[in-house]
C-alpha cells in the first residue's frame, strides 16, 4: 500500500505497516526478542510517549545477558572457521554482520531491559501452542498480557514455531482483535503457508510481505523465509494493490548487498 512506513533497522528486524494504523496502537506484544529489537523501540520513539514502555512486552526464554554472550561466543568461533577455510560467502552459515548484531545486542540488552527508568518488559517464557515446561507460556496466556487487544500490536519472530501457535480456526480466533500482525514465516510449506495465510484472512489483509534474501528457497521458488503484514479488516486499505514488491526506499534485504526477492502479483 502506498501509505507504508518502515519501523526498525534498514536489514532483518525492520518491517512496514500503514501510518494511518499507528494511531490505534498503544502496545506490542513481541514473541521472540533475538539479538535486536529496532521495531519496538522505532516504535516507542515513533509515538513520542504515548506508549508505555511497559505495553511493549517480549517473551523469550533464550535471552540474557549470558546468553548473549555464549552465543557471541558461538558466533565469533564460526566466523573464524568459515574465513579461515575459505569458505564461499553465498555458503556461509554466519557473517560478520551477525556477529556485529550480537555484540550491539550484549552491550544494549541490560540499559534497554534492566536499568533504564522506561524499560520494555521482558517476559523470559518461550511461546508455545500448549505449555508443558517451566520455560514455556501457552499462546493464550501470552495473548492475556496485552493491556488493550484492539490497540496492541502481535508480532509472532520465533523461528519457525509460528507454525505451532496458529494450528486451526480457534487460534486464528484469538488474534480477531489485534490491529497489526506481523510474522516472519520460516520453512514456508506451500500447502501450510496457504492454508494458514487463507485462515488469517478471515479477519486480516495483507498489507506487505518481504521475502528474506538469504538467497534460500523452497522446491516451488518461494522465499524459505517470508516476512508478512497483517492488518485488521476494521481498517481499510487507503489504496489499491500493489503490482510489484520490493518498495524502493522502504524494502532492503536482510544483509547489505544481497540482491531483492521480488515479487509479482496479478489481477486475480
Amino acid at each position: 500500500m502506498s501509505d507504508l512506513v518502515r519501523l526498525g533497522r534498514n536489514a532483518d528486524g525492520g518491517y512496514l505497516l500503514p501510518s494511518e494504523v499507528l494511531d490505534q496502537i498503544d502496545g506490542c506484544l513481541s514473541f521472540g526478542l533475538g539479538a535486536e529489537w529496532s521495531f519496538e523501540q522505532a516504535l516507542f520513539e515513533l509515538k513520542d510517549g504515548r506508549i508505555k514502555p511497559e505495553n511493549i512486552v517480549f517473551f523469550d526464554a533464550s535471552i540474557s545477558v549470558f546468553g548473549i554472550l555464549k552465543s557471541l561466543i558461538y558466533i565469533g568461533r564460526r566466523t573464524v572457521y568459515e574465513i579461515r577455510t575459505r569458505k564461499p560467502k553465498s555458503e556461509r552459515k554466519f557473517k560478520l554482520e551477525d556477529l556485529k548484531r550480537s555484540l550491539i545486542a550484549l552491550v544494549i540488552y541490560s540499559p534497554t531491559f534492566k536499568w533504564r527508568k522506561n524499560k520494555f518488559r521482558h517476559i523470559k517464557l518461550f511461546v508455545v501452542h500448549n505449555a508443558i515446561k517451566g520455560n514455556e507460556i501457552s499462546f493464550v496466556d501470552a495473548l492475556s498480557h496485552r493491556i488493550d487487544p484492539k490497540r496492541t500490536i502481535v508480532k509472532i519472530d520465533i523461528e519457525g514455531g509460528e507454525w505451532d501457535l496458529i494450528r486451526n480456526a480457534q487460534d486464528v480466533d484469538l488474534l480477531a482483535d489485534v490491529p497489526v500482525l506481523i510474522m516472519e514465516l520460516h520453512d514456508t510449506r506451500r500447502t501450510e503457508f496457504l492454508q494458514l495465510v487463507e485462515s488469517l484472512k478471515g479477519y486480516f489483509w495483507i498489507a506487505h510481505l518481504h521475502g528474506n534474501t538469504s538467497d534460500r528457497c523452497t522446491e516451488s521458488g518461494m522465499p524459505l523465509y517470508l516476512e508478512m503484514t497483517f492488518v485488521n479488516k476494521r481498517f481499510s486499505p487507503k489504496s489499491g494493490i500493489r503490482t510489484k514488491l520490493p518498495i524502493d526506499g522502504l524494502d532492503f534485504p536482510v544483509r547489505p548487498g544481497e540482491a531483492p526477492y521480488e515479487f509479482v502479483f496479478g489481477n486475480a
